[in-house]
């Protein structure tokens, strides 16, 4: 079982910290749905992806940086914490688009950061 209170997500073994909102979709993926003329549905689920959305402010540029590096490779390793089963799971993911704000350029003062991770294979 794991402690709610540790670490909620992890990217290439470097911790994601100052995270502010923190929320997985457990998202289905389904193959050859369709409804018939009845209107009932037939369809096979292929799994559960769950995607992780995340919120996080930013002390320092620097910190902007190297987050941004993780988020700009093409496929990481993410470890995270799954609210349903109450545990951490280790699968491989990539970050959609993302952006940063410049809040105020004079003391280098950045918004928040959102991005979304999105598996590359159903859950696990």
């Amino acid at each position: 079982m794991a402690d709610i209170n540790a670490r909620l997500l992890r990217i290439n073994g470097t911790d994601v910290s100052n995270i502010c909102e923190y929320t997985v979709e457990y998202n289905k993926l389904w193959k050859d749905a369709e409804r018939n003329m009845m209107g009932d549905v037939r369809a096979s689920l292929i799994g559960i992806f769950p995607k992780i959305v995340v919120k996080t402010t930013v002390q320092e540029v620097s910190n902007v940086m190297s987050l941004g590096a993780l988020l700009n490779t093409d496929f990481f390793s993410v470890q995270f914490y799954d609210i349903i089963s109450n545990s951490v799971k280790t699968a491989n993911y990539y970050a959609s688009d993302f952006k940063t704000k410049l809040r105020r350029r004079k003391n280098s003062l950045i918004d928040e950061i959102e991005f979304s991770l999105v598996p590359l294979s159903r859950s696990v």
